[in-house]
């Protein structure tokens, strides 16, 4: 209230100043109420960019710089909805539905040179 006057702020940098906020949950916010996009990276996130080998970053952060480097920032927001989705009802950690799984084509694919640029990621 004293900070901000009673407003959710629109920044990042404000967003993270806020008790028990961070980086996953500003960019949630952000992107959800303020259309400002960023990548949410959970451990459904995490663990799926790196079992696609979109990335073999393990922090969080580059894993956030590594994703972003793929796919245009207007996808960002919906990308992180889709992969967290997905980790939560389909890619399980310890047991994948595979044979469940519609291969991700609600997600979006990244750009011709980042699929050159990238190593070939594992199939589900």
């Amino acid at each position: 209230m004293e900070q901000f006057g009673g407003e959710v702020p629109g920044r990042l940098e404000d967003l993270v100043k806020l008790p028990g906020v961070g980086r996953k949950t500003a960019f949630v916010v952000l992107g959800n109420a303020f259309g400002r996009p960023g990548i949410t990276v959970d451990t459904h996130f995490q663990r799926l960019v790196r079992r696609w080998k979109w990335t073999d970053e393990t922090d969080p952060d580059k894993i956030e710089a590594a994703v972003g480097a793929l796919f245009p920032k207007s996808d960002w927001t919906d990308l992180s909805h889709h992969v967290i989705w997905h980790g939560r009802r389909i890619c399980h950690a310890r047991k994948p539905a595979c044979g469940a799984c519609p291969d991700r084509p609600a997600l979006p694919r990244p750009t011709a040179r980042a699929r050159r640029t990238r190593r070939r990621r594992r199939s589900c």
